[in-house]
């Protein structure tokens, strides 16, 4: 459970990369477009651009990650459970207390 949670958390802190990222390059595409440009000016908006682009896929892919991770911390914290513990003692029992119907 405790690898889990720092799994997460350096997922975590990549989304927040993802994010800083994106919001950088926004600016910086932001504020070329709405000035005159040149060549260079045009060369850096398709940098910028792509660069958002790659960044919104990364940030797509962690945000999916975080997800997994979210619902298995949330499965082994049921499990752990007492709630869950007392179920799988009942379980346990009725499984034992069903006769078996055999066939000759």
């Amino acid at each position: 459970m405790e690898s889990l949670k720092k799994v997460k958390k350096m997922v975590q802190n990549q989304l927040d990369l993802a994010e800083l990222e994106i919001s950088k390059n926004s600016k910086l595409y932001e504020e070329l477009r709405s000035k005159e440009r040149d060549l260079i000016d045009d060369m850096h908006m398709r940098e910028y651009l792509g660069e958002i682009v790659a960044w919104q896929r990364v940030k797509y892919a962690v945000e999916n990650i975080l997800g997994g991770i979210n619902a298995e911390i949330e499965i082994k914290e049921y499990e752990e459970s007492e709630d869950y513990k007392i179920f799988q003692l009942i379980s346990e029992e009725l499984e034992r207390d069903i006769p078996i119907d055999v066939q000759i």
